[in-house]
């Protein structure tokens, strides 16, 4: 089904979960940037960015942390295990920014309260910690 067979209910309801969402985490987490699709801020430690698409409807996390040395061949091992026995996420190592990084989808099939919000938020950061801790070493 692409965008153009839902009906337009249907689209509408969807941009509203996802406007809705989106007031919601930027009154919870505030933000240090943000745009049309994404709210930017710090959280427990992480770069965080949360993206919306009203289309689908998704909410995505990113969840980034500085490395202080570029990723070596055991750090890339780690983070390809990592992925192996992640289900919800995906780990990865970026050496041109020097960074390690968790990105998690979640579908936006109802509105979203804080509660639900930061239950979401709090396991993909401890499945960042995680991931973090181990090709940290």
């Amino acid at each position: 089904m692409t965008h153009c067979d839902l009906s337009a209910a249907k689209q509408q309801r969807r941009r509203e979960v996802a406007v809705h969402t989106r007031n919601m985490v930027l009154a919870q987490l505030g933000a240090v940037d943000e745009d049309g699709a994404s709210l930017i801020a710090d959280y427990r430690g992480y770069f965080l960015q949360v993206s919306f698409s009203e289309l689908h409807p998704l909410m995505v996390f990113c969840l980034a942390k500085s490395l202080t040395k570029p990723g070596t061949e055991k750090q890339w091992q780690a983070a390809n295990e990592l992925n192996l026995r992640s289900i919800l996420g995906s780990h990865a190592i970026n050496d041109e920014v020097g960074c390690y990084s968790y990105r998690a989808t979640h579908w936006l099939d109802t509105e979203m309260v804080p509660q639900r919000f930061y239950e979401i938020l709090d396991r993909c950061v401890d499945e960042a910690d995680r991931g973090f801790y181990k090709i940290a070493g």
